[in-house]
């Protein structure tokens, strides 16, 4: 199961022209992902056709069981995330997009943290 916290091109706004969610859900799905997202601007029409793809209208219900969490679009409450709520599994791995947290200190607090394009 992955989760995608914010599915935009840009936080602030509904648009998805330019957003790698269009092409990143598509491809995780032809590989057998499941899917949730969450997204304050609320959900996207674009992956409405997709059976294995749900939206959630808070954070923690998206993220719950989750093995990977993707933070995709650095929207403002996406910074000051609860990990340890995030999912109830021991081990899920987070993929930070857009490097809004250390790596050096969620290490140090124990997720599997990677921080992509830093």
């Amino acid at each position: 199961k992955v989760t995608f916290l914010g599915v935009t091109f840009k936080p602030n706004t509904d648009d998805m022209r330019q957003s790698l969610s269009l092409y990143m859900i598509p491809y995780l799905l032809k590989k057998g992902a499941i899917i949730s997202y969450y997204d304050p601007s609320g959900e996207k029409n674009e992956f409405k056709k997709f059976k294995k793809v749900k939206f959630y209208e808070d954070i923690y219900t998206a993220c719950d069981k989750s093995d990977l969490v993707i933070i995709h679009t650095e929207w403002e409450e996406f910074k000051a995330l609860d990990f340890k709520k995030i999912s109830k599994k021991k081990k899920f791995k987070i993929y930070d997009m857009r490097n809004l947290y250390s790596p050096d200190v969620m290490q140090k607090k124990g997720y599997q943290y990677y921080s992509i394009g830093r």
